[in-house]
């Protein structure tokens, strides 16, 4: 969360950087909007930084925003909202599952580069997304909640698939 908000903090540094941020492109999409449509939890916690401040912040005031905003628990209904949301379609497309497990693989393929316990930090991730792929506080549309929901599986695959290699002899 930290980091997002360093991110945000350095976007929004430069004075025409928060009205650029804010302009729709020619693809009808702000480059918030473009982070919104992301399933990575980095991506959707920036823009919930940058959809904070409508221009330039220190880093300190960001991150304290930030987790002021991730702090206060959103209410179960809004919760319930965006579950039901998510798997309006299920029956229809159902869940996203290759793309969720490239995800996956990417996720653990950039911690494999961080000196940490891989298994560990893929756990918190899947943690993490069950918690995120609901939460009413990121503007992430039904579409991309339920590529996060399918990254739960997939992160806890891998965990599961790392343990065994483990354990092997």
């Amino acid at each position: 969360m930290d980091d997002a908000a360093s991110r945000a903090s350095a976007m929004l540094a430069l004075p025409h950087e928060a009205a650029r941020l804010r302009a729709v492109s020619h693809q009808g999409l702000t480059p918030i909007d473009q982070l919104e449509l992301s399933p990575l939890a980095e991506d959707q916690l920036l823009a919930a930084a940058l959809r904070l401040y409508p221009g330039a912040a220190r880093p300190r005031a960001m991150v304290a925003a930030l987790r002021r905003h991730f702090t206060t628990p959103p209410g179960w209904l809004a919760v319930e909202a965006q579950r039901r949301a998510a798997w309006g379609d299920v029956a229809g497309r159902g869940l996203p599952i290759e793309r969720a497990a490239q995800s996956a693989a990417d996720i653990e393929r950039r911690l494999k580069g961080v000196r940490a316990d891989v298994s560990v930090k893929l756990r918190a991730y899947a943690d993490l997304y069950a918690d995120l792929w609901c939460d009413p506080r990121i503007a992430a549309p039904a579409s991309v909640r339920r590529e996060m929901l399918a990254l739960v599986s997939a992160l806890q695959a891998r965990c599961a698939a790392m343990a065994d290699e483990e354990r092997a002899p």
